[in-house]
């Protein structure tokens, strides 16, 4: 008797399932459900990044003269300012790991991310040598 009552509410459940309506209905949500909380790598930078509307992700030429030449990236980023380096470009190499360790050297390029007030005030010297640098070529 049990059994009999478990098997047909799964065909009723099976069958319910199986119409086109309630069927269609259960993939948009399920798809809505995944696009909100398990896909975040497919959605665009800014979504995923872009908290508020002063954040920009940005990149930073370090130049001869540069203040930040030898100064260990932990240093810039524990000033209490709202600037987070994404990675670094040292030569061919991109460095993401013990960031924090590394000492910044002439030729880097740093990614960075966040208030873009903070960054520019920050690396003001380094942007308009990159400025003067772009209005040479």
């Amino acid at each position: 008797m049990e059994l009999s009552i478990i098997i047909g509410i799964l065909t009723i459940l099976t069958i319910t399932v199986k119409t086109p309506f309630i069927n269609n209905r259960l993939s948009n949500k399920m798809q809505s459900e995944m696009h909100n909380h398990y896909v975040s790598w497919e959605h665009p930078i800014e979504e995923v990044l872009f908290l508020e509307n002063e954040d920009v992700v940005m990149q930073i030429d370090i130049n001869e003269d540069s203040e930040f030449i030898d100064v260990n990236t932990f240093d810039i980023v524990s000033r209490g300012v709202d600037i987070n380096i994404l990675f670094i470009e040292s030569g061919e190499a991109k460095i993401r790991k013990e960031l924090n360790e590394h000492k910044i050297q002439l030729g880097d390029n740093l990614f960075l991310y966040g208030n873009k007030n903070e960054i520019e005030e920050t690396f003001s010297k380094e942007i308009k040598a990159m400025n003067k640098k772009e209005n040479a070529s």
